[in-house]
């Protein structure tokens, strides 16, 4: 039912699950899920919880570490000149990884790889592809949903982030701090991403606030044209609902193909409390709009 995988990020080694349907027959293809977790949640999570769930309705779903996080390979990066390359082309050099940051562009390009990674699996129905995610990743989902035309469906939970625009409380400062490291990182002050003043403890390693501050998810939402479902905590302590699912649905709710419901609660409470009722309501959603 499950199998590790290796997937190759901007040639960067990514660990993967892949969980496939045990009543799959031979030559069979299914849709399939990509779950995408937040912040700096661990695949273990997904693979132990959402996946084999969704899997044993009959969905091909794939988790996966973000680079530089628990069972993925880092970026590596390096302050000196390189050399010449040798006769074989390759070239050796003192690099450092940059592992446990937070970085939602690299993370984006990610969920874009392990799409191309699920997509040709011989399994896999490329025309029913689904993303989920939660938090951060929840956040990510509806950005790549509005920018790749291969998602057919869309689970956002908690998507803590979605509302990094302009006018939003706390949004200036970030963009000030991002520019600030952006110019030491671009004059070689700067090798790595420092853990951001007020952080909450919960949150575990650092941000690439240059390069986050530069994402604004929330500029996208209005672009989804594909069926998504979104879940809510009405106590999100990361910056209320009114910047997470609420702006979306804001954005969508227009449409007969977005359903937005809120659980007493909050962030975590997704995971714990109200998991088997958002479980559910995410199948039931990939059931509806996902399967053929």
């Amino acid at each position: 039912m499950k199998k590790p995988v290796t997937i190759w990020s901007e040639g960067t080694r990514i660990a993967g699950d892949l969980f496939v349907p045990d009543d799959l027959k031979e030559g069979e293809k299914r849709p399939a899920i990509l779950l995408c977790h937040g912040w700096a949640g661990p695949k273990s999570h997904l693979s132990a919880t959402y996946a084999p769930f969704f899997c044993e309705a009959g969905f091909i779903c794939l988790t996966f570490d973000y680079r530089g996080w628990y069972e993925s390979d880092a970026r590596l990066v390096t302050m000196d000149k390189q050399p010449e390359p040798d006769g074989d082309g390759m070239i050796t050099v003192r690099a450092r990884p940059v592992v446990e940051v937070v970085d939602a562009l690299d993370q984006n390009f990610d969920i874009y790889n392990c799409l191309d990674f699920l997509m040709s699996e011989p399994s896999v129905d490329p025309d029913h592809l689904a993303l989920w995610g939660s938090s951060f990743g929840g956040s990510h989902v509806v950005h790549v949903a509005a920018n790749d035309r291969r998602i057919k469906a869309v689970v956002t939970q908690v998507p803590a982030g979605i509302g990094m625009v302009e006018g939003v409380a706390g949004y200036e400062e970030m963009l000030a701090g991002g520019y600030e490291q952006g110019i030491g990182k671009a004059r070689g002050e700067l090798e790595f991403a420092p853990r951001p003043p007020g952080t909450p403890d919960s949150l575990k390693g650092a941000a690439d606030t240059g390069k986050n501050a530069r994402y604004r998810a929330g500029l996208h939402m209005h672009q989804v044209r594909v069926p998504i479902l979104i879940l809510d905590q009405e106590e999100e302590e990361y910056g209320g609902i009114e910047v997470a699912g609420a702006a979306i649905h804001e954005a969508l709710k227009e449409r007969p193909d977005v359903r937005y419901h809120v659980f007493p609660g909050s962030h975590y409470d997704i995971y714990d409390k109200n998991y088997k009722e958002g479980a559910e309501m995410a199948r039931d959603w990939f059931e509806t709009y996902l399967k053929p």
